[in-house]
């Protein structure tokens, strides 16, 4: 029996989120070049956003399409901030705060950066009356050489073969809501050579974490062929909104973290751990 506990040295993770949404804080654009001297320390890019469109999507609400420096007609209506190589940071909107990084090794060092970037908004905000908070990862499934997907994930979670001459299963999405304790959980995965590795909701945020000045890099990784992206999105909502400071925030994310934790130590079978608990020779 695989060990399913700990941090894997050969993790699939790639990508993660953390995000509270709240009650319009209209005075933000205001506060904001007092909130960015106190993150620029931690994130010393910035970017400006001019929300284009918006991308429903449950726990993390509306995302800003679009990236860069407005024209000098438009009003920001976000402000993202990076470390200097991009693989961690934040945008804060008047709505919305999420957090997101490249690079994860555990919940605790995550929530530590949640912990700073709320910290800082709440200093001026004072608190949060938040409707939704969600933490959401992704997980690349790459079966090594003479293996396949159905090695490391259930079969009702892959495409379905159809049993009629003239159709190969060549791609496809599955999607299952689950109620846990504190909310809901949405699993996500899908399949296919030349799909995006990242979702079409978070493409305007990930993009930010891309080095785009690399003349022909590019921007978005597509899947290699029998290669598919788990994505599990834990999330809390309320119909009215809930005063919260950033330690009950953090407690939340904690719960949520917990729920996504779980599904996917327990939905991977044992061989996929065996080969993401390996050391790295």
């Amino acid at each position: 029996m695989a060990d399913r506990n700990g941090v894997l040295p050969k993790q699939p993770l790639f990508y993660v989120l953390a995000s509270v949404r709240v009650q319009p804080w209209m005075a933000l654009p205001s506060k904001i070049s007092d909130i960015q001297d106190t993150l620029r320390d931690r994130f010393p890019l910035l970017n400006q956003i001019v929300m284009e469109q918006f991308s429903q999507q449950p726990g993390f609400g509306n995302i800003p399409f679009g990236h860069g420096q407005p024209s000098p007609t438009a009003q920001p209506s976000a402000w993202a901030f990076h470390t200097a190589d991009r693989t961690i940071g934040c945008q804060i909107s008047m709505d919305q705060i999420v957090v997101h990084a490249l690079t994860y090794s555990r919940f605790s060092e995550f929530a530590e950066t949640i912990r700073f970037v709320l910290s800082t908004v709440e200093k001026y905000a004072r608190h949060f009356d938040a409707s939704a908070i969600g933490i959401r990862y992704l997980d690349k499934i790459a079966p090594d050489e003479g293996e396949q997907l159905s090695n490391y994930l259930p079969d009702a979670f892959l495409p379905k073969e159809l049993k009629a001459p003239g159709f190969e299963a060549v791609g496809g999405m599955n999607q299952t809501i689950y109620k846990t304790k504190d909310g809901v959980l949405h699993a996500r995965f899908w399949t296919g050579n030349g799909y995006a590795e990242v979702p079409d909701d978070l493409i305007p945020l990930y993009v930010l974490t891309q080095d785009l000045s690399r003349q022909g890099a590019p921007v978005l990784k597509t899947l290699n062929p029998g290669h598919g992206t788990l994505d599990s999105d834990s999330i809390w909502t309320s119909q009215q909104s809930v005063r919260m400071d950033t330690n009950a925030v953090i407690e939340t994310l904690q719960k949520l973290h917990s729920h996504a934790n779980g599904f996917f130590r327990s939905v991977c079978s044992n061989h996929a751990f065996e080969i993401w608990g390996k050391e790295s020779l």
